[in-house]
C-alpha cells in the first residue's frame, strides 16, 4: 500500500453540511426546507436567549428568538445536531476565564437536559476566540468548534476546535463554489462543503432564493454524504484512530464507527467497526 485516502459512508468521496446559529423564528422555514431536500444540519443554541411564551415583538421586528418550549419541538429531529454557542453569547476572549467555564457548561447542561443527548459541538459566539479558549473548551468537553472564517475549498480541519466553513450563507462565491464543489473529480482527500449563518438573515435581506437554490443543487446525489457537523468530527475523528501493523498489510479499526478508505486510487475497503482488515 503506497497510499490512503479517507473515504465517507458508502465510499462517498464528498460530504455537505450546514450550520445556523442563534436560535431565531425563521429557523423554522430553514428546517423545512432540510426536510425537503433531505439535507442534514447543525443548529447552534443560546438557551439564556430564549423568548418569553408572552413576548411581544415590534411590528417588522425581524430578529425573533424562539421560545424553549418552540425549541424542543423544533429542533428535535434527526436531520438535525444541537449544539452550544454559550449561555449568553457572550464575546468570551473579553471574560474571565472562570465566567467562559461556567457559560460554556450551563449552555451544555441545559441543551442535554432538553435534548436528553450528549452535546460536544460549538460555535464561537461572534467568532471570537483564541488559543486559550480552544483550550478551555476542550475541558469542557467541547469536541469541535466552528469559526466564521471562510476557507473557500473543501478541506477537513486540521484541528476541529478551529473547524473553519466553506463559507457564508451570503457569499458571492457560493454559486462558483457549488458548481466547483458538484464538478470536481475528488482523486485524493474528500471534500467536505460547509455553509453557516443566520437564517434571519435571509429575512433582512430577502434572499431566501439563495439556500433553496443550494439544496436543490447539492441534493439528491449519491456520491454526497450528507451529515451534520458532528457527525462528520465523530468519522474523521475515528478515521484518524486506525492502527496499522508494521508492513502496512493489516488495518485494526478499535472505533465503533464502520469506515471507508481508499488505496492507491484503485480501490476502496471497508473496514468494519472492532474489526482487523487485511490489505495488499
Amino acid at each position: 500500500m503506497n497510499e490512503m485516502y479517507l473515504r465517507f459512508p458508502g465510499g462517498r468521496k464528498k460530504a455537505f453540511t450546514i450550520s445556523y446559529d442563534d436560535n431565531t423564528t425563521q429557523d423554522e422555514r430553514l428546517i423545512e426546507l432540510m426536510k425537503q431536500y433531505n439535507i442534514k444540519g447543525t443548529f447552534n443554541i443560546i438557551p439564556n436567549w430564549f423568548a418569553a411564551e408572552d413576548a411581544v415583538f415590534p411590528e417588522g421586528e425581524t430578529y425573533i428568538n424562539v421560545t424553549e418550549k418552540k425549541a424542543l419541538e423544533l429542533y428535535d429531529n434527526e436531520l438535525i445536531e444541537v449544539a452550544n454557542h454559550g449561555f449568553n453569547h457572550t464575546k468570551m476572549t473579553c471574560t474571565p476565564k472562570i465566567q467562559q467555564m461556567e457559560d460554556l457548561v450551563n449552555c451544555r447542561r441545559k441543551l442535554e437536559q432538553m435534548y436528553q443527548r450528549i452535546i460536544t459541538g460549538f460555535a464561537y459566539p461572534y467568532g471570537w476566540y483564541d488559543e486559550d479558549l480552544m483550550q478551555l473548551l476542550g475541558e469542557a468537553g467541547i469536541t469541535y468548534a466552528r469559526t466564521v472564517h471562510s476557507t473557500y475549498n473543501f478541506s477537513l480541519p486540521d484541528n476541529w476546535l478551529e473547524l473553519h466553513p466553506t463559507c457564508h450563507q451570503a457569499d458571492a462565491r457560493l454559486p462558483e463554489l457549488t458548481e466547483q464543489f458538484l464538478e470536481d473529480s475528488v482523486e485524493e482527500q474528500p471534500y467536505m462543503y460547509y455553509v453557516w449563518g443566520h437564517t434571519f438573515e435571509f429575512d433582512q435581506q430577502d434572499n431566501w432564493h439563495l439556500i433553496e437554490e443550494l439544496f436543490q443543487s447539492v441534493s439528491g446525489r449519491d456520491e454526497i454524504w450528507y451529515a451534520t457537523n458532528g457527525e462528520l468530527y465523530d468519522y474523521h475523528t475515528a478515521y484518524q484512530n486506525l492502527v496499522f501493523s508494521a508492513d502496512a498489510t493489516q488495518i485494526y479499526n478499535p472505533t465503533a464507527t464502520d469506515l471507508w478508505v481508499e488505496i492507491d486510487r484503485k480501490y476502496l475497503i471497508k473496514l468494519p467497526a472492532g474489526s482487523t482488515t487485511l490489505v495488499e
